[in-house]
């Protein structure tokens, strides 16, 4: 689109406006009307944007058909001049110094068409404003007065008497636009439109819409059958199958159709009966976690279409959803991390699923027996299988971790206690019962104690660090708040867990989530990070670190 002044138009860097625009054309003029004239002027002003007619409207959040409109409004009264219309290219013209009136149509030229238009609506008068707007949109695209009428008496037709005369300016608009201004060009046109009418009433009637069809469905019809190249009947085939469709609705599915190649009935079947199966575990993997999704075609896209891609089933989906709900974790982030777990592993059909949830049902029936024989009641955590598969993998057989267990029976941290014997045991060769007897216990529990006070050793320094980086970091703009809030989140989440309040027990865990994000970004920058505001302990010799009371290196071992 171009925008620019006549050659009696002076040329300035400054968009000046004349008086008499204000004082004579301004109040009478539409808020629209004015908002384009004078944007047009500032473009006038500043040919180098070189917008087009999209950014134009754009910018005024308007339609092109209402820019159109503003610019042929201005062109009766002579301001501009409309070049072309497609592109559209308007030149202005100066502002005269008596206001001029929009030019006048001769009565006699359209006398035949008022007296036509007034008979096809009976039951009301025709204001003037309704007969100017029919004599701007002949003279605007050249429709002929004869095939005016025509346009009109389709348009009752299909509405009724009382149709807006707006709507016959908009089907009007739509005719010229295409350039179908005469009675022959118009009578073929409505003669298409009366063979898709009737395509389009069993559509309309398929999708429980009890209206007849507008100019708006039939540009849909054309689009589907021309552009999309799907059968009429195969396009109501799609909208019997909607649930409280729509002819927006509609379009969108038949695009999702057309972008999969489903162009036949069985095609286009399939297709749904995918869609719904999909969406039917959608909701049987939501009740199994006891989540509610407002829309189920998020979590489709983000989390079903892709566990389904992996090769997971529907029955090893829901066994999962299920297990994930009895272990407290009923959340479609943590099915998603626990799936890519499983996946990792190649744990992806039911069967060999079923295998890893019974091992671990069996790991953790031998873990309550573990800490009952330690004098622990809790149920088994992650760190109490972390545990007991790093002893089995030192070659440990259940029954020598039950003989360390009753050795820890009554100390302050049993499980470590059990680490610190399992691991004397192992560097001693200790790997069976009998073993034991033949070497005093007392060296395990010597060694356990040797173990106690390195471990205390460690510790102290390790809470010596800590406080130090924690001074550093309560030093940090916004850092004390956000520990602040993370430390309240913990409680809030400890009494929503008690409460068994699902609902607010996610919602606090994203708030976590995303507090610790940034906490972390901001002592990264510092380089800090969280774990090292709590105290761990280091080995002296190869400086591995870990949580005090859930690690143990190597070296610390072979000691």
């Amino acid at each position: 689109m171009i925008c620019s002044f006549s050659k009696d138009f002076s040329a300035s860097r400054v968009t000046t406006v004349e008086n008499s625009f204000i004082t004579e054309y301004l109040p009478t003029a539409g808020d629209n009307a004015v908002k384009v004239y004078l944007y047009g002027l500032f473009l006038c002003n500043h040919p180098e944007k070189d917008l087009s007619i999209t950014d134009f409207c754009s910018n005024l959040n308007l339609s092109e058909e209402v820019v159109v409109d503003c610019f042929n409004y201005w062109e009766e009264f002579g301001l501009v001049s409309v070049l072309s219309r497609d592109p559209l290219n308007v030149s202005y013209l100066p502002v005269g110094q008596t206001f001029s009136k929009p030019r006048k149509y001769k009565a006699e030229k359209y006398s035949e068409f008022t007296k036509g238009l007034q008979v096809l609506l009976p039951s009301r008068m025709i204001s003037t404003s309704e007969y100017t707007e029919y004599f701007n949109i002949m003279e605007t695209y050249g429709i002929k007065p004869e095939a005016m009428l025509m346009i009109v008496k389709y348009c009752v037709d299909r509405k009724g008497e009382d149709i807006s005369y707006r709507y016959v300016s908009k089907v009007a608009k739509d005719f010229g636009n295409r350039e179908i201004n005469t009675a022959e060009k118009v009578e073929k046109e409505l003669a298409s439109y009366l063979l898709r009418t009737g395509e389009l009433s069993k559509i309309l009637s398929a999708l429980s819409l009890k209206r007849q069809p507008d100019i708006e469905d039939q540009k849909l019809f054309k689009k589907w059958t021309k552009e999309l190249n799907f059968e009429p009947e195969n396009i109501v085939f799609v909208a019997s199958k909607m649930k409280k469709g729509n002819m927006a609705k509609l379009d969108e599915f038949l695009l999702k159709l057309y972008t999969t190649k489903s162009f036949s009935k069985e095609e286009i079947a399939s297709h749904i009966e995918s869609k719904e199966r999909v969406y039917d575990l959608a909701i049987k993997i939501n009740k199994a976690l006891a989540v509610y999704v407002d829309v189920l075609d998020t979590e489709i896209d983000t989390y079903i279409n892709k566990w389904l891609s992996y090769g997971f089933t529907e029955d090893a989906l829901l066994y999962v959803a299920t297990n994930m709900f009895m272990d407290g974790k009923n959340t479609l982030p943590e099915m998603d991390d626990f799936i890519e777990y499983l996946r990792s592993r190649g744990f992806i059909d039911l069967s060999s699923i079923n295998d890893y949830f019974e091992s671990r049902k069996k790991a953790d029936e031998f873990i309550k027996k573990m800490l009952a024989t330690m004098g622990v009641n809790r149920r088994p955590t992650p760190w109490d299988r972390e545990n007991l598969a790093m002893w089995k993998s030192w070659n440990f057989t259940e029954e020598m971790i039950l003989e360390a267990s009753k050795l820890s029976s009554g100390k302050s941290s049993p499980v470590a206690y059990v680490n610190g014997i399992l691991s004397n045991w192992k560097n001693n060769g200790i790997f069976s019962p009998d073993a034991i007897s033949e070497k005093p216990v007392s060296n395990a529990i010597n060694s356990q104690e040797e173990y106690n006070r390195e471990y205390a050793r460690r510790r102290n320094i390790a809470v010596s660090r800590a406080q130090k980086n924690s001074e550093k970091a309560m030093a940090i703009e916004g850092v004390p708040a956000l520990l602040s809030r993370l430390n309240s989140l913990e409680k809030d989440l400890a009494f929503a867990e008690i409460a068994n309040d699902s609902e607010k027990l996610l919602m606090l865990e994203k708030e976590k989530a995303e507090k610790t994000k940034i906490v972390e970004k901001i002592l990264k920058q510092n380089g800090l990070s969280l774990r090292e505001l709590s105290p761990v302990y280091a080995c002296a010799k190869c400086n591995d670190t870990g949580y005090v009371g859930t690690h143990r290196c190597d070296c610390f071992d072979k000691k």
